[in-house]
């Protein structure tokens, strides 16, 4: 492995860094705020969607909506990864914030077990 030269560290001005940051922990406090929130209601989430079964079976299923979020992310970091890189990371930040706020009002917008289409 060749010894690094000084040519070969690129500086970047603080005030970018520190913007970049800002941005990136707003949108992963979003994130998890989202979560938090799906996470507080689970319970209601599982007698609202999952009425059948007993009160620990609609926790689980709730629970197990919820985790598809988790397991889905490393695919969306792998489509929209690439996107940032060619058309900008602001860009892409805005819109998956976008998708995540109209993810959850679609959620609110989804009738119930109980209610006919």
């Amino acid at each position: 492995m060749p010894k690094l030269r000084r040519s070969d560290i690129t500086v970047t001005d603080e005030a970018v860094v520190r913007r970049a940051t800002k941005a990136a922990a707003l949108g992963n406090a979003m994130e998890w705020y989202d979560f938090g929130i799906y996470s507080c209601l689970a319970s209601t989430i599982g007698k609202v969607f999952f009425p059948s079964g007993s009160d620990t079976a609609q926790l689980i299923s709730s629970f197990a909506t919820f985790s598809v979020a988790f397991l889905v992310r490393p695919l969306g970091a792998m489509v929209f990864g690439p996107f940032g890189d060619k058309i900008g990371r602001r860009s892409i930040l805005a819109i998956t914030v976008i998708m995540m706020a109209v993810g959850t009002f679609a959620i609110g917008l989804i009738p119930s077990h109980a209610r006919p289409c």
